[in-house]
Parts: structure tokens; sequence; C-alpha cells
């Protein structure tokens, strides 16, 4: 068996154990988009227990890419103090933290008109986008390439790179969301374009050392049956561009009834099998058996989300043998803009 608390190197990184903290949109930043207090209280706690990746929720790399009015940004030289601050107290207390960085494309909020996306058609419904030029297309690949850039100058010990969730690289990637007919539309393997010129050019701009790991589905909305092999592909291409890891999500993880678990462990494990590329597994992990299922299963680490909203201790309370308390009910998603609660099991 891996030793799921012990300490593991991945891509360079010393790190606790092999427990991730998956990036989670807390909603909770300030409205200009630099750090807040209560986003300084939730890292601290997972640094203190335990936790051996933290990746942070998504930074938008552009103001025309920002996910909602309290989303952490990227996208200037004047978000870099607030970050390095965030870093330097997650190193203090021994852990280890990755930024995630992220393009909303058409969940985007409008500004001076319809948000940019793939194609022109509705990805939130009542909110038309507008499909994207090709220069506009390259404009944001060097905004991801920038962000990170910044990322490495406040400290944090790598990114990720957000392709899932319906967030604008996903949306290339899946042809339901993506009716281009250019370079970057139609079939698949065009749909990776976008994500892997976007790597590439972050690649070239942080330099050959510094932690580059991606989030992608291993799923699409039609089910195609050439997806993993195809995915298996795009991840071996990853690893020769110096991809450390790829955390591996579905686009129907909101879906998912409170009951389930371990949603993509069956996807992860083949793709397991046909990619060099260390993989980490997301999505209904919520106690030890999960965690430890999940390496079993060829993970190089596993990924919490809820689990740990619910209970920041969560790492800790595994190592002795308890479960989550999380219901596995979304609350999570809409608890904080409403009432200010994280959840409401949270202590």
């Amino acid at each position: 068996m891996n030793g799921l608390f012990s300490p593991y190197q991945l891509g360079g990184l010393s790190l606790r154990n092999r427990i991730c903290r998956s990036a989670t949109n807390d909603y909770a930043g300030n409205e200009d988009g630099t750090v807040s207090q209560a986003q300084m209280a939730i890292y601290r706690a997972l640094a203190q227990h335990e936790v051996g990746l933290i990746f942070t929720g998504h930074a938008c790399v552009s103001p025309h890419g920002r996910a909602d009015g309290r989303q952490n940004a990227m996208y200037g030289d004047e978000f870099i103090p607030a970050q390095q601050a965030l870093t330097q107290m997650v190193h203090a207390l021994g852990g280890c933290i990755v930024q995630q960085l992220s393009h909303a494309g058409g969940k985007s909020l409008p500004l001076d008109g319809p948000p940019p996306a793939p194609s022109a058609m509705e990805y939130v419904p009542g909110r038309p986008a507008r499909a994207l030029s090709p220069d506009e297309i390259l404009q944001i690949q060097d905004n991801f390439a920038a962000a990170a850039v910044r990322a490495r100058a406040a400290g944090y010990d790598g990114v990720q790179i957000h392709c899932a969730h319906g967030y604008l690289l996903s949306e290339f990637i899946d042809p339901a969301w993506n009716r281009r007919t250019d370079a970057y539309g139609g079939a698949i393997p065009n749909g990776l374009r976008m994500a892997r010129e976007t790597i590439g050019k972050t690649r070239q701009a942080v330099g050959a050392n510094f932690p580059i790991f991606i989030k992608i589905h291993c799923n699409t909305q039609g089910e195609d049956p050439d997806y993993l092999q195809t995915l298996a592909a795009f991840l071996d291409e990853c690893a020769r561009m110096g991809v450390v890891a790829a955390e591996i999500s579905g686009y129907d993880f909101a879906k998912q009834p409170p009951t389930a678990r371990r949603y993509y462990l069956d996807k992860a494990q083949a793709l397991a099998k046909r990619t060099a590329l260390p993989l980490i597994l997301v999505g209904g992990l919520r106690d030890r058996a999960d965690l430890q299922a999940a390496l079993d299963g060829g993970m190089a680490m596993a990924s919490v989300c809820r689990a740990l909203i619910c209970q920041d201790d969560f790492v800790l309370r595994a190592h002795e043998g308890d479960a989550s308390d999380c219901l596995g009910c979304f609350g999570c998603f809409q608890c904080y803009q409403k009432t200010g609660k994280r959840c409401v099991l949270h202590r």
C-alpha cells in the first residue's frame, strides 16, 4: 500500500502527505480581487491541519474572465503583495501551496458586453456569450503565462491551469461547448489546442523548474468513446512539456447524488494505465478508505474539496480513521454567498 500519510516528493515539491485540498472557490475574496482576511483564515487552518498540497481557489487571469465579484485576481502586479502574504503564512506553517489560474469564459461576469467564450451561445442560462477572435485567444494564452509569472513572484510553489468545470479551457475541449469551425474547434483534438498552447506559453514564461499542474475532465457531455485515449495522449504531451501532474475531475461533479463516492475513480484508473503523467483524483473522497482507494488505483495523490469545507481538520480525522461529516449536499456552493457560513456543519 502507498503511504497516504507519509512524506511525498512530487515535481520537486516536498509534501507532508499525499492529500490535496482541491481548488475551491470560497466567494470570500475582497471585491477588488485581493486576498481577504477571511481567506487568510481559511488557508491558515488548512496549513495548520496538515493538508499535503493546497490548491487555491481559482484566480482570474483577465478582468474579462472573472467568475464572480469576490474572486481573486492575478491579472496585474498590484495583486502580488496580498498573495505574497498568503504564501508566506502557509510556508511558515509548513504547508505547500499552488495557485490555480482560470478564465471563466462563457461563465464570466459580463464586462462591457457579453462574456467571451469559444462560441456564441449560452453557457449560463439567459446570459449569451460571444465568440472569441483568434487574436483574443492568443491574448488569453499570454494572460495565463503572465499570471503564472506573478504567482512565482508571489512565492507560490507552482500553478495549476484550470481546464475543467465549464470554464474557458474546458469549454474549448468539450464539443458540447465548442462550435467553432477553425483550428480551435470541432473534434476534441482541436479543442485541446487551446489548453496545449496555454500550457506551452506558461512553461516558456516561468522556466523549466517552476511546477505546473493542470485540472481536467475525464469525461465529456457526449461521452465520446475515444476521449480517454485522446486525453491520455494529451497528458503524455503535457508530461513532455514539464507538467507535474493532472488533477482528474469531471463535467458532471455537481450532478452526483449525496450518497455517491469516488465519482471518477474508474476512468482515472483507466487513464493511469495509459499515461506516464502522475494523476490526482478528486470527487467523492470522504474518508480514509476513499483516499487510499485513489492511491491503490494508481493515483499519485488524493484530492478533497467539500470534506475540507465541512471540517478543515479532515486530514487529521482521516488519519485517525474518521469519516467526514459532509452530507454531499452541494450547499457549500451557495451557503457562503447567502449566509456567510461556509458549511452548515462547519466546526
